[in-house]
């Protein structure tokens, strides 16, 4: 009798053990799918000069032309096709230059980061030559903006969803827990992703996201972007998923209750009420965001009164 006791506790440990393993297994960290990251498209002016070694950067005389350059840069990792970027210059009257064009667009595609291409693809957007015609006085500082629009896509990698009809069961993989959750590289990105169990053979996930940069987002390339909240639109890979936000099926709002970003997530909830009888695997899933960005970027140019 105590020999089978024993046998009987060490056999209980044993499937204890292996329980815990395979939970162990199931539930283990997995490596970024991405290289990640919260830019998508940076630019920044070329310096111009300055009309003394010893003088600030950016001054010009009047009789001076000076060109207007842009650098830019794919920090994220969509690629973006040729001729849908819109840039124009802001911040300075057209009636007051020459030389220069105040839109244009990328003549070639700008490629996203990569294991082949780490920095992203870059190009160099050209508005030609300034001239200012209206000076009055020893200086005039003509403040610069441009502003560009970019169509973008954002990933979101939920790799260890668990897939688990029966929520008595404790083996495997758990459903009521947060999930580990990838965002591809982008200025949108994703916050602490929820599963839950939420009847029989149904779960859900919730999946919040952000603007983490100081730009504007809208869903569609013909909406208008708003002050106090940003828009995406958003689809999920599986069909055996339907996601909403806020009882939207395809666009999440985010508010800007300041009219600047801040910590404010939209939250998507996918649910699935299809598991099949017996289902307990992991499964991963890809919620895709599409969005136009709107940034902008700065300089300050001192045009000067000629001395001679």
């Amino acid at each position: 009798m105590k020999i089978t006791y024993v046998l009987a506790i060490i056999l209980i440990m044993v499937f204890s053990i292996g329980a815990q393993c395979s939970r162990s297994q199931a539930d283990s960290t997995v490596e970024a799918p991405f290289n990640g990251g919260i830019e998508g498209l940076v630019a920044e002016f070329w310096q111009i000069g300055s009309v003394s070694d010893t003088g600030p950067d950016n001054q010009v005389w009047e009789d001076e032309s000076f060109p207007v350059q842009a650098r830019v840069m794919n920090k994220g990792e969509y690629t973006i096709p040729a001729h849908d970027v819109e840039f124009e210059i802001q911040g300075i009257s057209q009636s007051d230059f020459t030389g220069i064009d105040f839109t244009a667009d990328n003549d070639e595609e700008i490629d996203g980061v990569s294991e082949f291409l780490p920095d992203g693809g870059e190009i160099t957007v050209d508005f030609g030559e300034a001239h200012y015609n209206n000076l009055v006085g020893t200086h005039y500082d003509a403040n610069i903006k441009l502003n560009y629009i970019y169509p973008y896509e954002t990933y979101i990698n939920i790799p260890k969803v668990c897939y688990k009809e029966d929520i008595k069961d404790n083996t495997f993989c758990n459903v009521d827990e947060t999930k580990q959750a990838f965002a591809s590289g982008g200025p949108l990105a994703v916050g602490t992703v929820t599963e839950s169990y939420i009847g029989k053979g149904k779960i859900m996930l919730e999946i919040p996201i952000s603007n983490v940069q100081k730009g504007k987002a809208k869903a569609y390339k013909n909406d208008e972007f708003e002050t106090m909240y940003d828009q995406v639109a958003f689809s999920i890979d599986d069909p055996d998923w339907e996601c909403q936000a806020r009882g939207n099926p395809s666009v999440a709002r985010i508010t800007r209750p300041q009219g600047e970003p801040g910590n404010e997530e939209a939250v998507i909830r996918c649910i699935n009420e299809h598991l099949e009888a017996g289902a307990l695997y992991q499964r991963a899933i890809t919620l895709k965001l599409s969005y136009y960005y709107n940034d902008w970027i700065t300089q300050t140019v001192r045009i000067r009164e000629n001395p001679d």
